[in-house]
């Protein structure tokens, strides 16, 4: 096997430098600007290579000289012939020049000689040199050599940087589909043995691998640090794949629309142009918009579409984009965002893990809990409501309903936490917290979803816990002794209490989507949340607010509609009941209908009618049509309501159209009990351990998702 591959190699290596010695025409000096570089050969341009050539060339002057340096272009017999009747020179000239002193080559008027490789050193003589020093020393190849001879002399790279990983993607695939094993397998050795792995994985995943090169042909999103090989085993190991192609889908429609769907205009957008606009919202932002604006006027962005028509229809659309322009730079930071709510959800589901997430949630779902024709909407931590919708949609919205719950919690499940502020305290890691972990589970469960982890979450309760854990805390068992029964009775006691609690009634706001600042610069509208994001939007990450929209334009956006547009990327705009995405505004409801459940997932039921006949889920299309979701489009900024953080509810006597759903135990009412350290310490041990069991419990679900 060896041996064949090193005979391949080098046969065509013969065959290349044979093809390159019968075709080559010589080395002369050529005009600066008479060099065009066209996008089938060159990289895309990068602003921080030119900058680098720069420098060097400053310290050291332009080394044009040097066979190394030279820059390989291909021209026609005719044409080359015609240029050495402007110069007045002979084919004998040019191929008999020396190497310190080549011959001199003039174009004919409006010639432009095309160049296979060397377009950012040219960029960079351009800005150091004089008018008087705008020359390089080309090799000229006549234009007959095979295309083969063409692509090795373009891939011939020096003194440049080593290629991007979406580069050596492109180029695989170019070559794999132009049936170029040989070619393909050489691209893929500029990659680690990691990345060659991830490459593999990646491959053999059809729907990833068709989606990823439905983007190659625009340039630009491939030319930078943006799609790394590097992290796609770990993205693959997510098993987050239809939230993933959806996004990848969103980019394509994103930049499909500003382009017009002109595939010629989308091999003609740089690097540059893509890393400009990504992250901005120029129909809500008007800084974003007016810096656009000027970089557009300046011919920075889109700079090798030059046709009036063209950027005129350009620049009309990119106005009228009302999310985050997405590039897969922000799909691989917005990944790290959801990376925690993954472990999350996959702590539901038993071992091992067979197909994509949705599809393991999914077969999880038994349909306890549900009311046919309605789907269960989570308001608030403790507020719960009804809209219509399928069994497809309880299972579609309940599972983002856990995505949400798991993002508003995470700190206080596994052991991750938000990005550290600037001067700020570096946020504290918390231990896996039993209690929230315990109401996840009765979440799970009210939304209809069962599972042998869910039922062992559920089954003790964790507030009694925590309850003895404090009594013990501040009356340690070495210096007192207790009374069973009163122990027992303050240990009910405590529990009850923090049952009791009610949710305060709150206010209707719409706290900000847009400023009239800066709002959020770019650096933190994807990826990981910071500190402060975190603790402001937490309370505000809900279904019903998400999709509670209204028209509205500022001069920056807050970190809200950063985390609303990144949702949307992710899981799109479709409404429970709707084939379509969501229209602008709220999702349809009921009217309100009194929703309660008890912690062992009592079926819902009317306050007024008395409880529902338990029911199993009509039959439904597979989830695989969820797959097929509509494309995103910009949604528009969002209301919310100020929602306070609480342990738990009991319904209140007084509520009329709603009632409050509480995610903790209920006890039996008792008397008032204190506590008293008197005998019986033998009872120490027992509640000790029960104290630790809840936690150890939490930890071993999260940490176990590491040996998958």
């Amino acid at each position: 096997m060896r041996y064949d591959i090193q005979y391949q190699a080098t046969e065509l290596e013969r065959k290349l430098a044979e093809d390159r010695e019968e075709n080559f025409r010589g080395t002369a000096r050529v005009s600066l600007r008479r060099l065009n570089f066209k996008p089938e050969y060159s990289r895309d341009v990068d602003r921080k290579n030119i900058e680098r050539l720069k420098r060097i060339f400053a310290r050291q002057g332009c080394l044009r000289l040097s066979p190394s340096n030279h820059v390989p272009a291909i021209i026609t017999e005719q044409d080359l012939k015609v240029a050495l009747q402007y110069s007045g020179k002979t084919l004998k000239d040019l191929l008999n020049s020396a190497q310190d002193a080549p011959l001199k080559l003039t174009l004919p008027p409006n010639y432009m000689l095309e160049c296979l490789h060397g377009q950012h050193r040219i960029l960079a003589a351009l800005e150091i040199l004089t008018p008087k020093e705008e020359w390089w020393t080309v090799d000229l190849y006549l234009s007959a050599m095979s295309p083969e001879a063409k692509a090795a002399l373009s891939e011939e790279y020096s003194n440049s940087f080593n290629f991007a990983d979406g580069e050596i993607y492109g180029k695989i695939r170019d070559y794999q589909h132009r049936n170029k094993p040989f070619a393909a397998r050489r691209w893929r050795a500029y990659l680690s043995k990691g990345k060659q792995k991830a490459l593999g994985q990646l491959l053999i995943r059809e729907r990833y691998k068709e989606a990823f090169d439905t983007l190659l042909v625009v340039r630009g999103l491939w030319a930078g640090p943006g799609f790394s090989l590097g992290n796609m085993q770990e993205v693959l190991a997510m098993r987050f794949d239809d939230e993933v192609l959806h996004y990848l889908d969103h980019i394509w429609q994103t930049w499909s629309f500003i382009l017009g769907g002109d595939a010629d205009l989308m091999r003609k957008t740089d690097r540059f142009t893509v890393e400009t606009l990504q992250l901005r919202v120029p129909q809500a932002s008007g800084d974003d918009l007016s810096q656009l604006k000027i970089l557009f006027d300046l011919g920075k962005l889109f700079p090798e579409i030059r046709g009036e028509e063209e950027r005129r229809s350009i620049w009309n659309n990119i106005p009228r984009i009302a999310c985050l322009i997405p590039s897969l730079y922000t799909l691989f930071e917005d990944l790290k965002l959801l990376s925690p709510c993954v472990k999350i959800i996959q702590a539901l589901i038993e071992r091992p893990f067979k197909g994509s997430l949705h599809d393991m949630i999914e077969q999880q779902f038994s349909g306890a809990n549900q009311t046919p024709g309605a789907v269960v909407m989570q308001d608030t931590e403790t507020v719960f409501n009804v809209c219509e919708g399928s069994a497809t949609d309880q299972i579609e919205f309940g599972y983002r309903q856990l995505y949400l719950f798991a993002l508003r919690h995470f700190p206080r499940m596994i052991g991750e936490c938000p990005k550290k502020e600037k001067d700020q305290p570096k946020p504290t890691i918390e231990e896996p917290d039993p209690v929230t972990w315990y109401r996840f589970a009765l979440l799970a469960d009210r939304l209809g979803f069962d599972s042998e982890v869910i039922r062992q979450l559920k089954a003790d309760d964790p507030y009694k816990v925590e309850a003895r854990n404090f009594l013990l805390k501040h009356n340690p068992p070495e210096l007192y002794t207790y009374d069973q029964q009163l122990f027992e009775e303050c240990v009910e006691q405590m529990a009850r209490t923090r049952a009791a609690v009610v949710e305060k009634d709150r206010q209707h706001i719409k706290p900000p989507v847009v400023v009239d600042g800066p709002g959020e610069p770019l650096p933190r509208r994807c990826g990981r949340f910071f500190q402060t994001a975190y603790e402001y939007e937490r309370d505000y990450l809900f279904l019903d607010v998400l999709y509670d929209a209204t028209d509205t334009r500022g001069k920056g956006i807050t970190s809200f509609f950063v985390r609303r547009s990144t949702y949307f990327a992710f899981f799109g705009r479709r409404l429970p009941g709707a084939t379509a995405e969501a229209p602008r505004g709220r999702p349809p409801r009921n009217s309100e209908v009194n929703m309660t459940a008890e912690s062992d997932g009592a079926s819902p039921h009317n306050a007024e009618s008395g409880p529902a006949p338990p029911q199993a889920p009509a039959a439904e299309p597979s989830a695989r049509e969820r797959a097929r979701r509509d494309r995103p489009m910009p949604p528009p900024p969002s209301s919310q309501e100020q929602m306070a953080l609480v342990p738990a509810l009991q319904a209140s006597e007084n509520s009329s159209s709603q009632e409050q759903m509480a995610l903790v135990p209920t006890s039996q009412a008792s008397e008032n009990v204190c506590i008293h350290p008197r005998s019986l310490d033998y009872t120490f041990r027992k509640t000790e351990e029960r104290c630790r069991l809840s936690r150890i419990l939490a930890k071993k679900i999260w940490t176990s998702l590491g040996t998958e």
